[in-house]
């Protein structure tokens, strides 16, 4: 899927991966499109609900053997 930029998290835990997000997304423009790698679990979960609550758009994700990927609109 077509996205404008990429934020590899891998290997970071806690707080680290939505502050990452977070600041990766605010220089974006609305209706940008950030692509972001883990490989924690945990972001099945994570990811949805800082999309719900930023009012950026979860579009797609998928797990490539333990990698996992999320493509956020920003809102």
């Amino acid at each position: 899927m077509k996205h404008d930029q990429t934020l590899d998290i891998s290997g970071l835990c806690c707080a680290e991966p939505i502050i990452k997000i977070t600041r990766e997304m605010k220089p974006l423009a609305k209706g940008d499109i950030l692509l972001v790698i883990s490989d924690k679990s945990s972001m099945e979960n994570d990811i949805p609900a800082y999309c719900r609550q930023t009012g950026n758009s979860l579009l797609f994700q998928e797990d490539m053997a333990g990698q996992l990927r999320f493509w956020i609109r920003k809102g």
